[in-house]
């Protein structure tokens, strides 16, 4: 009788099935063991080649992001300015929305699951909410050019239309 024909229940197929838990146990301890705080999406920790593939990945999301929800909402003050990736508050809550898509949409699940509106109800419309109160980005996209994000207001610049105006 091979292995596949043990019953899973004798002591021959119970000692199988043990010794294939000690086989795998390590492996898992030891890639537990071996990943950073925060997975591979934490950026401060982040080698130079992860990091440039996991801005890759982000910016395909926040194309994907743009191009199914932003630019289909009626209020414009959710869009994201083009240069997004330039404000640090942004580019951690997007992350956090691209992590959290992934697993709220793992195909590898074959039950179905409030997964879906979770990630609408939990995850997109507070970070969308978030980023229009905190991230700093109105500046950029009512203006269509990049402000550092802790730059402080415009300075004021006396121009001739302002001399006309007033005078």
């Amino acid at each position: 009788m091979s292995e596949d024909e043990l019953d899973p229940m004798s002591i021959e197929g119970l000692d199988a099935r043990l010794v294939n838990v000690e086989t795998i146990l390590p492996d898992l301890f030891d890639m537990y063991e071996l990943r950073a705080a925060g997975g591979p999406y934490y950026w401060a920790t982040l080698p130079h080649d992860q990091a440039v593939k996991l801005w890759e990945e982000l910016g395909k999301f926040v194309t994907w992001l743009d191009g199914r929800y932003l630019t289909n909402l009626a209020d414009p003050s959710y869009r994201l300015p083009a240069c997004w990736y330039r404000h640090p508050i942004a580019v951690e809550e997007l992350t956090g929305l691209m992590v959290a898509h992934r697993a709220a949409y793992d195909t590898r699940s074959a039950k179905a699951s409030p997964a879906l509106v979770d990630w609408h109800q939990r995850a997109l419309w507070p970070t969308l909410d978030s980023l229009k109160l905190r991230a700093g980005l109105t500046g950029c996209r009512d203006r269509d050019e990049h402000r550092e994000p802790h730059a402080g207001p415009a300075p004021f610049i006396v121009t001739d239309d302002f001399l006309r105006y007033v005078g």
